[in-house]
């Protein structure tokens, strides 16, 4: 019976730490995720990281082998796409790739347009801290939504996008170029975000980068579509003696505008 009674009470013992340690989980407020799709034919899917709070870094890659598809009666089509994402605090890059046109035959089927799909996310949070000014001293912090297109070839019969979203506490910027082969490109760039907070506030960050490229079967003509985007965040302007310390430990640069 004693060694009985002294089992319960380990176990006891062992269930109460865990709930302990269950209530002490750490909360971060800093995270990434990684996401890349591809779509169109048997072999396509989805690459996900998830959110990971606490991580620095993710990277998914989907590139499945391109494929030729036919049916009685219709067309033989062919297909081939490719998606890629890493997640990197304040540093994004996407890529994505489509290709369609038909081998033979006119007699086009009702297909979904085989497309790839990448989308890098990271998320943070920034103290702001100075030695010279006391806290609750209004300050202006001027940041850049730094977006760089790599790549962006489109032929034939396609459609797609690059498009960033940045968010600082209650402040957005919103990049984005979009192609299509009969509506043609729109462009709309927000190159920085202009912050008014306070010494001692904390700033909640949170990017998103993505980037999709479709293609669409065309018995007069191929559909190719490539995209390649890198996103930074850095810091265009701030006050002297200010410094933003950030939850991940990252130094976001400052990179002074002329």
């Amino acid at each position: 019976m004693k060694i009985r009674n002294s089992v319960l009470a380990a176990a006891l013992t062992l269930t109460t730490v865990g709930f302990a340690t269950a209530a002490q989980a750490q909360t971060y407020y800093y995270g990434v995720q990684s996401t890349s799709q591809t779509l169109g034919y048997t072999g396509t899917g989805t690459v996900d990281s998830g959110w990971l709070p606490g991580s620095l870094s993710a990277t998914t890659f989907s590139d499945p082998p391109g494929a030729t598809l036919s049916s009685t009666g219709y067309a033989t089509l062919y297909a081939d796409v490719a998606a890629s994402s890493e997640s990197y605090m304040g540093d994004l890059h996407a890529t994505a790739s489509s290709h369609a046109n038909v081998v033979s035959g006119t007699n086009v089927p009702p297909a979904a347009a085989p497309y790839g799909y990448g989308y890098a996310f990271f998320r943070d949070r920034l103290t702001v801290t100075s030695s010279t000014l006391p806290a609750g001293t209004p300050v202006t912090i001027v940041f850049g939504n730094d977006v760089q297109i790599n790549r962006w070839d489109r032929t034939g019969a396609y459609d797609g996008y690059i498009e960033m979203n940045l968010q600082i506490a209650a402040g957005t910027a919103r990049t984005r170029w979009s192609s299509h082969y009969i509506y043609g490109d729109t462009t709309a760039v927000t190159p920085q975000l202009i912050i008014k907070t306070t010494v001692g506030s904390k700033l909640s960050v949170d990017g998103k980068l993505r980037v999709q490229a479709k293609t669409f079967y065309d018995w007069k003509t191929s559909g190719d579509n490539n995209a390649d985007a890198t996103a930074r965040l850095v810091i265009n302007q701030i006050p002297d003696g200010v410094t933003l310390v950030a939850d991940s430990g990252t130094v976001y640069p400052i990179v002074l505008v002329n």
